[in-house]
């Protein structure tokens, strides 16, 4: 990171968070509740004895550790994630301080100010324990995020956090809008991040990436501990936001014309796009189970606009009538390489909490094009979890790893019906390729992924912490933290998991009988609920009833009329 905002002699003036010491230039964090000092080093530090240089700030000193007074270094000896430090030290009005120093080698962020569900100014240190300059300490806005997840009853919060001018953090985009999500329902804590690394790494890029090589239908992040206050919260991961910016849109233009879109399923009213749209508001954020990301009314521009999307719904339903007629134009609506993609990533990874809800669909510029790609979100449910707790000693099919979880959009039943663009071979041969030996999707190569966190987070002492912290709590439904049992239960559930996938092959999350359930009462659904005057051609173009038919396919009141 590059020291270009604000010091930390700032951060002394503005900051009502009192620090006591650094440790080779990082500021030592102080949970008050259990009298415990956090310092952050390298993870090669760990296993060694170390002489690390102390400072002390304005106002405290007589620090002593194990017992010995420390002027200037210290030498720390086999530093472990085990390794406490009995450490004292005292203000200027003679008041003395004890408790235990421990070290990790996650980098920690400490927020500080009074947050909730609206945007308040506050401070953020952010600790990068591998960078060569001293922490930055930084201006912010924070609020709470998330939907289930920040309601008045929920302890392990989800944050947004707004800096003052773009920033770049660690290895990840330079921007000023970041996130920290607490993994709050997985007694894991980390199933969202491991979730969308997988994506990243498997995901062909957007239709338009020829237009923008750096676009990209996912996020970066990063395992960190978080402070609030002079209180530890726990593991959290910092990651960047899917966004306009993320998935290179273009923007309104200066004349305030519209191109890029970004909507994303919110709820599950409609976003399994089943139903057809027959009304909208652009002055409205959100829309049948939808809201809209980019541009917003009222803050990126005037107003929004619904109507490619509702276009596009309301087409694709319509082609679910003709199967020949969906095949030739479906392309020219939707990114098919990235949704074969995530068929295979959702059925493989169980997300049983993103088919329709959880999933971004986005327009590159509608001035060119109507065409939209999509991308996942919120990815804490997979991998044998479901929503409020992976529920493991309990029987629960939609944890099994013989159940198969489907992507429950009208779009992706359509294909897998006429099997246009020989979209089921097309999975299957996707699922194959990635599967082989040594490639992504392998067993191997899935547990080597979820083994990389778990002995991050358990040789930094992160695991402990979190456990000490968050166990049993009602957010996790009184559950227990215990990340040995969780890691060899995901290990046990890929293997499983990925055996049934091979065995049935793929499509194998559709049920024919279900499916043909679906489009029986697709054809009963009203194109336009108040009145059934209009006929619509296969393409979706409205025709006034009373003027005379042409030869030809046509829609009425959710009901086929051919002409002959």
């Amino acid at each position: 990171m590059k020291k270009n905002l604000f010091t930390i002699a700032f951060y002394f003036l503005t900051c009502h968070l009192q620090a006591q010491f650094l440790i080779n230039n990082h500021i030592v964090h102080y949970d008050c509740q259990t009298n415990t000092w956090l310092a952050t080093i390298p993870e090669t530090m760990f296993g060694k004895d170390n002489q690390l240089t102390i400072t002390l700030q304005n106002g405290w000193k007589d620090l002593t550790i194990d017992n010995k007074k420390v002027d200037y270094q210290y030498t720390f000896k086999q530093i472990t994630a085990e390794s406490t430090y009995q450490t004292s030290l005292t203000d200027a009005e003679g008041n003395t301080i004890t408790g235990i120093l421990q070290f990790t080698f996650l980098p920690i962020v400490h927020l500080n100010g009074d947050f909730g569900y609206e945007y308040k100014q506050g401070t953020v240190i952010i600790a990068n324990p591998n960078g060569e300059i001293d922490d930055y300490v930084l201006n912010t806005r924070v609020k709470w995020r998330g939907g289930s997840t920040n309601t008045n009853d929920k302890h392990k919060r989800n944050y947004n956090i707004k800096f003052d001018t773009d920033i770049k953090l660690f290895d990840m985009r330079k921007d000023n809008n970041w996130m920290l999500d607490a993994g709050q329902p997985d007694v894991f804590r980390m199933r969202n991040r491991i979730a969308m690394d997988l994506w990243n790494d498997m995901a062909h890029k957007p239709y338009y990436a020829d237009q923008e090589p750096k676009a990209r239908n996912g996020v970066s992040g990063i395992m960190v501990e978080v402070f609030l206050n002079d209180e530890y919260r726990g593991i959290y991961n910092l990651s960047e936001k899917l966004d306009r910016k993320q998935l290179r849109l273009k923007k309104v233009d200066e004349s305030g014309e519209i191109h890029g879109l970004l909507y994303k399923g919110k709820t599950w009213e409609n976003t399994s796009m089943n139903d057809s749209i027959y009304n909208y508001d652009n002055y409205s954020e959100s829309l049948f189970g939808y809201e809209v990301k980019y541009p917003e009314p009222g803050d990126d521009c005037d107003s929004t606009d619904w109507k490619p999307f509702v276009d596009i719904n309301n087409k694709i339903l319509i082609l679910c009538y003709d199967a020949k007629q969906f095949e030739e134009q479906v392309e020219d609506l939707l990114d098919v390489p990235v949704m074969i993609d995530y068929n295979v990533f959702l059925s493989s990874i169980n997300a049983i909490d993103n088919s329709g809800k959880n999933m971004f669909w986005a327009i590159y510029d509608k001035a060119t094009t109507q065409r939209m790609t999509l991308a996942p979100w919120d990815l804490d449910c997979t991998f044998g979890q479901r929503w409020g707790g992976t529920l493991i000693n309990e029987k629960d099919d939609l944890t099994s790893p013989e159940y198969f979880s489907d992507v429950a959009v009208a779009c992706f039943f359509n294909f897998n019906r006429t099997n246009a663009l020989q979209y089921n071979d097309q999975v299957n041969e996707r699922y194959q390729e990635l599967r082989q030996n040594g490639n992504i999707l392998s067993t191997d190569s899935l547990i080597k992924r979820i083994t990389k966190y778990y002995n991050a987070i358990k040789k930094s002492g992160a695991a402990q912490r979190e456990t000490d912290k968050w166990s049993g709590d009602s957010d996790i439904k009184g559950e227990v933290i215990d990340f040995d049992k969780e890691y060899e239960y995901i290990c046990d559930w890929i293997t499983k998991h990925l055996e049934a996938v091979d065995k049935k092959g793929f499509p194998v999350q559709y049920d024919k009988e279900y499916i043909d359930r679906i489009f029986a009462n697709i054809p009963s659904l009203k194109i336009n609920n108040k009145s059934d005057k209009y006929i619509y051609t296969i393409n979706g173009q409205r025709i006034d009833s009373t003027k005379p038919l042409k030869h030809g396919i046509y829609i009425r009141n959710g009901k086929k009329i051919i002409i002959k």
